[in-house]
């Protein structure tokens, strides 16, 4: 891949994210852009042993097929959650990427979601859309007194689980690790409400910091599929399904969809959980859109604090 890089055959942009922050949206926009591309999602996502060389052979496999006929050079657009990613082996990686987004969103609309999500699939099995955000009460019992509340049983599983330890599944104590470590790479942050309010504008600036083409087809009418990296093993047939995705709405998706989600109310979070949105989640947070709104040619594409206010 390193060769392939030097050469100029490929140009690797990463979406380094939190999970829940549109970043699969906004992986889809980019590839929708006047550049031959392949959108790889989550190479990092089964890493065994710190290898960086399986995301680097995923890589390789996925622009193959399109090399020898494209203009080059080929645009990887590659997205990782943060935390899947050490700070060894992100700086690695990142030697090879040509510049870094940063895919974050409100901590308060972001853990919303991210809850919600992880509620059904632990009630209902993976995908499962049955419980809505509003269903989501601090302590009552969903089938029986015995059931601990929906919101306690979330919080345990993010603090203390083989899957996730110190809420390090929320993503932000990664990438704000990553971030600050981050100096010799271009970088622009993407904020996924900002994104799914002013996609037009968002997306010309953010295309014209990447050195990309904006293209209209990127907000609407989206026609390439994306690649899963842990399917890329599988059979042909099933490597761009992304039907059983954690992800699915935006793998799904042929354009950008307003999301209508309105903050979980942080008060009625179990202390632990809390305290990480209030301590780690939102200064790490406010710091990324300090970073964003400290740019100078926002305001030509209308992005400025005047125009677009956070929220």
């Amino acid at each position: 891949m390193v060769a392939l890089v030097e050469g100029g055959s490929i140009k690797i942009i990463e979406l380094q994210a939190v999970p829940r922050s549109l970043s699969t949206a906004l992986g889809r926009c980019l590839n929708e852009s006047g550049a031959t591309s392949v959108f790889i999602n989550e190479p990092f996502n089964d890493m065994r042993n710190g290898d960086v060389n399986m995301a680097a052979r995923h890589v390789v496999r996925s622009v193959e097929p399109v090399l020898s006929s494209a203009r080059k050079p080929v645009v990887v657009v590659s997205k990782n959650m943060a935390q899947y990613l050490s700070a060894s082996v992100f700086r690695t990686w990142i030697d090879a990427c040509s510049a870094v987004v940063w895919c974050i969103r409100d901590p308060r609309m972001q853990i919303s979601s991210l809850v919600t999500r992880l509620a059904n699939d632990m009630l209902f099995g993976p995908g499962s859309d049955r419980l809505k955000q509003s269903d989501l009460p601090l302590s009552h019992p969903l089938r029986s007194p015995a059931w601990p509340g929906v919101l306690v049983m979330v919080t345990e599983l993010l603090r203390n689980s083989r899957w996730s330890t110190d809420f390090s599944a929320t993503g932000w104590r990664a990438i704000g690790a990553h971030y600050t470590d981050c100096v010799a790479r271009p970088s622009f942050v993407a904020d996924g409400s900002l994104f799914s309010r002013v996609p037009d504008r968002f997306l010309r600036y953010l295309s014209s910091g990447l050195g990309i083409e904006f293209r209209d087809g990127m907000i609407d009418g989206w026609r390439k599929p994306f690649l899963n990296a842990n399917q890329l093993d599988s059979h042909p047939d099933r490597r761009l399904d992304p039907a059983k995705a954690w992800i699915k709405h935006a793998a799904t998706s042929r354009g950008i969809e307003a999301t209508g989600r309105a903050p979980l109310e942080v008060s009625i979070l179990p202390a632990a959980l809390r305290d990480h949105v209030f301590e780690v989640a939102l200064p790490t947070y406010e710091m990324l859109m300090h970073a964003f709104y400290s740019q100078e040619n926002l305001e030509q594409y209308r992005l400025d604090r005047g125009e677009c206010p956070e929220g």
